[in-house]
C-alpha cells in the first residue's frame, strides 16, 4: 500500500498545491513526498526541504507558535480523521525571514498503527502582513479616538439596550469624581441615584433606544461635587447590522448659564419695577405740583382778593376781619411751602438725623409755646402733660421729634371747634442705663375721622371729605411728613378716633440717654426772662422783613439796630460798647457779604463779647443743610421765615438768658 502510494505522489502535477505527505512514527517523521508548489511556497529545493523538514519544531517553527503546532500535532496524531487547520511562522535553513503559513493536516491510520499525513500549506505572509497593517491602524485609530474622548471637555457616555453603562470618557469621570469607568459599567442612572428627577432622563433614553429618536439638550439636575447643578443632555441611537444596540450620548453643564439668566430675569424684573416705579414717581410728581400749585392758589387768591377789599374799606372792623383773614389764608400758605420744602428733603434722600444732647423734660419748650398761641387764638383749651425728667439728658434729633408732634398738635387744635380740649402727653414706659423708650399722645375732642378715612391718613393730600364741608382747610400733607420722619428716627404711630368725638395720636420713640457731668449741665431757660431793653442787633437786606422784625421786637420792649447787610452788621457790632448787642439776628442771603461769612467773621474779631454773643440765623433758607452752615458759620440758632412772634421772642429768651449767665459766671 505504502509503494502505492509513493507511485501516486510521484505523478502528482507540479501545478497542484503545495502538499507534503509524510508517515508518522511515535517518535520520528519519514517525508514520502513534497510537491513542486511547496518548494515553490518555501522557494527551497526538495532536498532541501527534505533536510529542514526533519528538524525538531524548536529549530523551525517561530518561538511564539511553537506551543501552538506542537498542540495541533499531537491533536493530529491523537485523532488523524480529524482535520486539523491552524496558522504559524516557519523558517527552514536557506531562508531569511519566517513565512506565515496556513497548514491543514489530513490523516489516516495505517495497520502498523503509523499515522499517514497529507499536510497542505499555504503561504499567508502578505495576508498576515496586511491583517498585522490593519491591525496597527485600527490601534491607532482606538488610540486617536480615546485621546480624543479623553481630552475632549465635553462628558460623553455610552449605554446598552437596557440604558445600563458600557463606558465613558475622562470628561464624564471628572464631573462624578470618579476614578475609572468601573464604578459606573454595568449600571444604569437609577443604580447611581444622582439625578433629582431621573423621569426626564429615563423618558428621553426611552424614545432613543425604542423609536431611534434623537434627542437633544434635554433639561434635569444632578449631583455632582456636593451640590445639585443642572446640566441639559444629547443623546442618539447606536446602530449595528441596522438594529438599535444602545446609545451613545453627551452632556454639559449650564449651572452657571441659568444662574446667568436667573439674574438676567431677576435684574429685568427690577428694572422693570424700576421702570414701573420711576413712570409711577412722574405721574405722583405731576400730580404733586398740581395738588402744590392748586392749594398755593387758593390761600394766594384769599389774600390778594382780601387784601384789595381791605384797601376799598374804611370800617375799622371790617378791616380787622379783612386782616384776620389774610393772616389765616397766610399761615396756610407757610404750612403748604413748608411741608412742600419737608417733603422735598425726604424724597431726595438727604432726611438724616442731627443728634444733639438736650434735657428730655424741656426738648419741647419751643412747640409748646408755638401751639399755646395757636391754642389761644382759637380759644382751644390746651393741656401739657410731661413726665420725662427721670431720663434726664437725651440724645435726640430735637427739631424732627418736634415738627412731627407739631404736625399733629397743629392738627389737633384746626379740627378742635372752639372751646374743645388738646392734649399733648409725655411719659417714660421703660429706661434703662442707655435708653429710655418715650411714649407722647396728642389727643382732641375734635371733629374725629371717619373709619373709611384712617386707612389712608398717611398718603400724601389725602383729607377727609367732611372737612372741606365744615370749612376746615389743610395741605393734606402734615400726617404723610410725620409718619416719614417717625420713620426715620425708628419709632411708631397709632391712632384712634371716632368720628364726632375726637383723635388721639401714639407715638412711640426710643431716645438714647447722655451722661452729663454736673459741671456741663446746660442752665435751664427762664421761660419768663426779662427781654425789656435788651438790644438786638437786625441784618436784613428786605425792607419789609427788617420792618416786620423791628416792630416785633420794639412792640415787646427790645431795642433794636438795623443793618442791610453783613458788612454793616459787623460795622455796627464794632461801634457799640462791649456786651451792649445781647444778640444778633442774622439774615443768610444778603448784598455785598452774606449772613455766614459776617457770622464767622464777627466770630473771629479780637473784642471778648465775639465769641459768646448769640448770633441767630433767621432765614428762608430752610433745608438741612442751610441749618448745618448757619452752625459751621458760628451761630446758635436757626429760624425759618416767617417765623411765629412767639418762636422768636422763645429763642431770643432762651440766648440771651445763657449769654446773660455766661457773663456772670
Amino acid at each position: 500500500m505504502l509503494a502505492d502510494c509513493k507511485k501516486k505522489f510521484a505523478n502528482i502535477d507540479d501545478a497542484f498545491a503545495p502538499v507534503l505527505v509524510c508517515r508518522r512514527h511515535a517518535d520520528a517523521l519519514e517525508v514520502l513526498h513534497i510537491s513542486a508548489g511547496l518548494c515553490r511556497t518555501f522557494k527551497l529545493s526538495r532536498e532541501a526541504l527534505l533536510h529542514g523538514l526533519v528538524l525538531p519544531v524548536n529549530d523551525i517553527v517561530h518561538p511564539d507558535d511553537i506551543v501552538r503546532v506542537l498542540r495541533y500535532m499531537q491533536r493530529s496524531y491523537l485523532d488523524p480523521d480529524e482535520p486539523q487547520q491552524f496558522s504559524y511562522r516557519m523558517k527552514l535553513p536557506g531562508m531569511t525571514d519566517y513565512i506565515w503559513l496556513l497548514s491543514v493536516i489530513y490523516g489516516h491510520r495505517l495497520p502498523d498503527d503509523t499515522i499517514l499525513q497529507y499536510i497542505t500549506s499555504l503561504d499567508i505572509t502578505q495576508e498576515q502582513l496586511a491583517h498585522k497593517e490593519q491591525e496597527a491602524k485600527f490601534e491607532h485609530t482606538s488610540a486617536l479616538l480615546e485621546k480624543i474622548l479623553d481630552t475632549t471637555q465635553t462628558a460623553l457616555f455610552w449605554k446598552d439596550r437596557e440604558r445600563r453603562f458600557l463606558g465613558a470618557n475622562k470628561a464624564f469621570l471628572d464631573y462624578y469624581e470618579f476614578p475609572s469607568d468601573k464604578v459606573i459599567i454595568g449600571k444604569t442612572d437609577e443604580d447611581m441615584g444622582w439625578h433629582g428627577e431621573e423621569e426626564p432622563f429615563k423618558n428621553d433614553e426611552w424614545r432613543v433606544i425604542h423609536y431611534g429618536e434623537s434627542t437633544y439638550r434635554v433639561h434635569g439636575r444632578c449631583m455632582s461635587h456636593g451640590e445639585m447643578r443642572d446640566i441639559v443632555a444629547s443623546k442618539s441611537p447606536l446602530i449595528e447590522n441596522g438594529q438599535i444596540v444602545g446609545l451613545v450620548g453627551s452632556f454639559e453643564d449650564v449651572t452657571d448659564e441659568i444662574r446667568r439668566q436667573e439674574q438676567s430675569r431677576k435684574l429685568n424684573v427690577q428694572l422693570q419695577q424700576a421702570l414701573e416705579r420711576a413712570e409711577s414717581a412722574n405721574r405722583a410728581k405731576t400730580a404733586f405740583l398740581s395738588n402744590v400749585s392748586h392749594d398755593m392758589r387758593t390761600p394766594l387768591n384769599g389774600i390778594l382778593g382780601i387784601a384789595e377789599l381791605a384797601v376799598k374799606t374804611d370800617d375799622i372792623n371790617k378791616m380787622r376781619e379783612y386782616l384776620q383773614k389774610i393772616m389765616t389764608a397766610g399761615s396756610l400758605l407757610k404750612d403748604l411751602i413748608n411741608d412742600t420744602l419737608e417733603l422735598s428733603r425726604i424724597g431726595s434722600g438727604k432726611k438724616q438725623l442731627d443728634l444733639e444732647v438736650v434735657e428730655a423734660d424741656h426738648m419741647l419748650e419751643r412747640l409748646i409755646t408755638s401751639i399755646r398761641s395757636s391754642a389761644e387764638q382759637k380759644k382751644v383749651n390746651f393741656h401739657v402733660g410731661l413726665a420725662l425728667a427721670e431720663l434726664g439728658f437725651v440724645q435726640v434729633d430735637r427739631l424732627k421729634l418736634s415738627k412731627v408732634l407739631l404736625n399733629l398738635l397743629s392738627n389737633a387744635v384746626k379740627f378742635t371747634p372752639e372751646g374743645g380740649d388738646v392734649w399733648l402727653l409725655g411719659e417714660i414706659l421703660s429706661s434703662d442705663e442707655q435708653q429710655g423708650l418715650c411714649r407722647f399722645t396728642v389727643k382732641d375732642s375734635g371733629i374725629g375721622m371717619s373709619p373709611e378715612f384712617i386707612p389712608r391718613m398717611f398718603m400724601l393730600f389725602e383729607q377727609e371729605n367732611a372737612l372741606s364741608a365744615q370749612g376746615v382747610q389743610g395741605t393734606g400733607l402734615g400726617l404723610s411728613i410725620a409718619k416719614e420722619l417717625l420713620t426715620l428716627m425708628g419709632g411708631e404711630i397709632t391712632v384712634d378716633s371716632v368720628q364726632g368725638k375726637g383723635t388721639t395720636f401714639t407715638v412711640e420713640v426710643s431716645l438714647a440717654r447722655v451722661n452729663v457731668p454736673h459741671g456741663e449741665k446746660k442752665d435751664e431757660v427762664d421761660e419768663k426772662i426779662n427781654l425789656n431793653n435788651r438790644q438786638v442787633l437786625v441784618c436784613e437786606d428786605n425792607e419789609l422783613n427788617r420792618e416786620i422784625v423791628t416792630t416785633i421786637l420794639e412792640m415787646n420792649h427790645l431795642r433794636v439796630l438795623n443793618a442791610e447787610n453783613g458788612e454793616e452788621g459787623i460795622k455796627r457790632f464794632l461801634e457799640s460798647p462791649e456786651y451792649s448787642i445781647e444778640a444778633i439776628l442774622m439774615d443768610i442771603r444778603m448784598p455785598v457779604l452774606d449772613g455766614l461769612e459776617a457770622a464767622a467773621r464777627i466770630r473771629a474779631l479780637s473784642r471778648p463779647d465775639a465769641k459768646l454773643v448769640p448770633i441767630i440765623a433767621l432765614s428762608a433758607n430752610a433745608f438741612q443743610e442751610d441749618v448745618d452752615a448757619s452752625r459751621k458759620a458760628g451761630m446758635d440758632d436757626h429760624l425759618t421765615k416767617p417765623v411765629e412772634p412767639e418762636i422768636l421772642l422763645s429763642c431770643l429768651a432762651e440766648h440771651i438768658g445763657a449769654y446773660t449767665k455766661k457773663q456772670q459766671g
